[in-house]
């Protein structure tokens, strides 16, 4: 598809993939506006930042347009297609993202994930890897590979999007949490490990467990009222350094 110019939360880039919906969306500041408001105040020149769950790029086109260098990460092969050709339609922007095709895991080898739908429609998880109607695999990266990658960077901003999987990954996520990780933006699913079968009970401890894995930040969520990170419904915690 022919490259087109989009501008999201005050940053231009174009794109060249087949989601002018979602763009429109993104647009007009119906997509996510709490967590784009968020990016544009954290980032800029400067400023590692690294996106856990890259999907088709707004975030990391949005966190380079800004002046940002971007480490971003998607396991999803029709994602990953649409992320590549959308940074390639920046050729400046470009040469401050990298991109990976791998699945952020605590253990190393392959990780299955499967989508309710199809590739590409950014629900893909390892929740859904034995029932998703699409199912694929892809490499893992560990943590700690990524914490390698960024070893020159003296201010990090991390975000992560992985449906469901941030309560397994963020007890290992040490290694990026660090003094130089001013902020986070972390998306909690509650509601999809309901749907996957999680009681309340287990949903609570994995909860407690992510939130202590945040010991060192103040957290906040974006969409929800009440307790940092719901028990119920899927929102986005921003959490900033103490």
């Amino acid at each position: 598809m022919n490259a087109r110019l989009r501008s999201v939360a005050g940053a231009s880039f174009a794109v060249a993939d087949d989601k002018d919906g979602f763009w429109d969306k993104a647009e007009s500041g119906a997509w996510e506006p709490e967590t784009l408001a968020s990016v544009h105040a954290l980032t800029g020149p400067g400023t590692l930042f690294v996106d856990i769950g890259g999907w088709i790029g707004p975030i990391t086109l949005t966190a380079a347009a800004l002046g940002a260098d971007v480490l971003a990460f998607e396991p999803d092969p029709r994602a990953f297609e649409l992320i590549s050709a959308n940074v390639a339609a920046n050729p400046v922007l470009a040469s401050h993202i990298r991109l990976h095709h791998a699945a952020v895991s605590p253990t190393a080898g392959r990780v299955r994930l499967g989508s309710p739908k199809k590739p590409g429609d950014s629900m893909g998880s390892i929740l859904a890897a034995d029932s998703g109607a699409a199912l694929w695999e892809a490499e893992a990266i560990l943590p700690a590979d990524i914490a390698a990658m960024a070893k020159d960077a003296k201010r990090i901003v991390l975000k992560m999007d992985v449906e469901g999987a941030e309560y397994q990954l963020l007890p290992h996520l040490a290694s990026l949490l660090g003094p130089r990780t001013v902020a986070a933006l972390i998306a909690f699913h509650p509601r999809l490990l309901a749907k996957a079968g999680r009681s309340a009970a287990e949903i609570e401890t994995l909860t407690a467990t992510a939130q202590s894995a945040l010991a060192a930040y103040t957290l906040r969520s974006l969409d929800c009222e009440g307790a940092p990170i719901s028990r119920q419904a899927n929102s986005t915690v921003l959490a900033t350094r103490k």
